[in-house]
């Protein structure tokens, strides 16, 4: 008899063994899944803001003008050549918001990874960006 209750003492111990040892290889990899994804995610923002960078220009049929917007490499906003002063209010690879000093939102939207439209609140109106490829762009590559 006590040989019997011997190995049910250990088939318990086994089990117990046995269940925490899935328990923290789960665990385990589950946390390494998370970090991985996490590192990669840190590793995309860098890389993110770089589809906006460019020259594009657009049409406000209202006022019938012709308009040209630039971001640079350091996310610099320039329209018609003046530089625009904002915050940064997102920045995501589908779109790039920044308010301007008076409130106003400006929504550079992306499609298929380019710039395709812009949102100017100020003027509540949506505008198709075309790319530009401008000698002077030529030049600063």
């Amino acid at each position: 008899m006590i040989v019997l209750e011997e190995n049910d003492t250990m088939k318990k111990h086994w089990s117990l063994f046995l269940g925490a040892s899935l328990i923290t290889g789960i665990a385990g990899s589950l946390f390494l899944k998370k970090k991985q994804e996490k590192q990669q995610t840190d590793s995309d923002i860098p890389n993110l803001y770089k589809s906006y960078l460019g020259s594009w220009w657009f049409v406000n049929k209202q006022k019938a003008t012709q308009h040209t917007l630039k971001i640079k490499d350091d996310l610099q906003i320039i329209i018609d050549g003046k530089k625009l002063s904002y915050m940064l209010v997102e920045l995501t690879n589908k779109r790039l918001v920044a308010q301007d000093e008076y409130g106003y939102h400006l929504i550079v939207q992306c499609l298929n990874d380019k710039p395709a439209s812009l949102y100017d609140e100020a003027d509540d109106a949506t505008y198709v960006l075309e790319a530009t490829d401008s000698l002077e762009d030529l030049i600063e590559q």
